[in-house]
């Protein structure tokens, strides 16, 4: 930043250059969306060799939906992938986007964003806007100002600007979504909140202003409201199913032109998001029984759902197809997927399991289909699109199916492959 130049005055002539440190599945969408929009962005990532595969192959390293374009228009021109964290001081706008796991013990690892900070330090100036982006307990964006202050950077309110910002992204729909979901910003000061909103502003987001802890426990509180949201659903499917009924057709009785519906289906629920984030809120709850039993409900229905083909088959023996190994729908992301439980608990009890997933391990399909029991863990869309009909003319007849998110529309969470499988509303099998 050139001396009496002003960040506003940066962002409106389109000469920003932004660093983003950590360039996974959160900061390579938001490295491409700015640089497509005229940022020079350089993306800092410590494994160099994901780097150097960036760079030779110059093709996206997971599912992102319009994003390899972007990806071969602006690499080498506009971002600038790198594993050298000195470049931080070229720029004017720094994104940390570095993941926040849990331990063994459900206690979020947060020395990594720590040690970026201290890391960085060195290279900070006066004028330079950090934005925090990584999911953290509430408090650590505060906390981290002091690590800068230790570490001799220019301190949040007399140098530089501090801002939690965080993602709010449906994973898969980056490019598109992050132009159109408001943006959340935080910042440890007024000023701090001030530099992060025009940075966004730049590029034609809403924004909603706010202190830096409240942006942490909005950033918590919305995956942990989806979570909780998932575990009423698959709670229900199974007191549903202790009292003889569909739980479809129940949802489809609440929901049906009732203003205040909105219940869920059942499903799979895990992620590396809604698995870990409520384990950032319980130490500072007085009541965490909510968050731990959601995590609690969510994690035991593989083996719910075992034990209900177990009533219609044993499943020692026997070979199964396991469908869908990504987390979530239509996409390739594999991290904390329950998919995984399924395939231990199944082997565990002595079947020998085939997996399948078409942006995951496509090449099984037709070994998986021979299977005696069908698991379909993953509503994709590409075994969706089957169909009950396309489904009995891939699958062997008598195939036991396991459908917990009606894909093929029975109504049956298990039914047995067969002439007279269909719609059944006065039981869930």
């Amino acid at each position: 930043m050139r001396p009496g130049q002003r960040l506003g005055d940066i962002m409106r002539s389109g000469q920003e250059t932004v660093a983003i440190v950590g360039i996974g599945r959160v900061g390579l969408p938001l490295a491409l969306f700015l640089a497509d929009r005229g940022c020079v962005v350089h993306g800092v990532d410590r494994d160099a060799e994901y780097v150097q595969t960036l760079l030779e192959t110059r093709r996206m390293p997971f599912g992102e939906e319009g994003a390899q374009p972007v990806l071969e228009a602006v690499l080498g021109k506009r971002f600038l992938p790198g594993s050298d964290l000195s470049v931080i001081a070229r720029c004017e706008v720094v994104v940390v986007t570095i993941g926040t796991p849990i331990d063994e013990h459900m206690n979020p690892v947060l020395g990594p964003v720590e040690q970026i900070f201290r890391d960085m330090a060195p290279h900070l100036r006066a004028g330079h806007t950090i934005l925090l982006r990584s999911t953290v307990s509430p408090g650590t964006t505060g906390y981290l100002a002091r690590v800068l202050e230790q570490s001799g950077a220019p301190l949040p309110g007399r140098g530089i600007h501090l801002a939690f910002c965080p993602e709010r992204i449906a994973q898969g729909h980056s490019l598109e979504e992050l132009a159109e979901i408001p943006q959340i910003v935080g910042g440890v000061d007024t000023a701090s909140t001030t530099a992060a909103a025009a940075f966004f502003a730049r590029f034609g987001m809403a924004i909603l202003e706010t202190d830096a802890m409240s942006a942490e426990l909005a950033k918590l509180f919305c995956n942990m409201y989806r979570y909780i949201d998932f575990a009423m659903a698959n709670e229900f499917m199974m007191l549903a199913t202790e009292h003889g009924r569909n739980i479809y057709e129940i949802v489809r009785l609440i929901n049906d032109g009732y203003k205040r519906g909105g219940v869920k289906q059942p499903g799979l629920t895990g992620g590396p998001c809604l698995y870990k984030d409520g384990f950032f809120l319980i130490e500072r709850t007085p009541y965490p029984e909510l968050i731990s039993n959601a995590w609690k409900i969510n994690e035991s229905v593989p083996a719910w759902l075992v034990a209900r083909l177990e009533e219609e088959r044993a499943v020692e023996g026997r070979s199964v197809g396991l469908f869908g190994l990504a987390f979530k729908r239509n996409s390739d992301d594999t991290r904390n997927s329950l998919s995984f439980k399924f395939l231990k608990i199944l082997r565990r009890k002595g079947a020998s399991v085939v997996a399948h997933d078409p942006f995951v391990q496509p090449d099984t399909l037709e070994e998986a289909l021979e299977s005696e029991i069908l698991v379909f863990a993953t509503n994709h869309d590409a075994y969706a699109d089957w169909g009950l009909e396309g489904l009995r003319q891939r699958a062997r007849s008598g195939a036991l199916v396991c459908d917990p998110w009606n894909l093929f529309g029975t109504e049956r969470i298990v039914f047995t492959l067969g002439d007279q499988a269909g719609p059944a509303r006065d039981s869930d099998g």
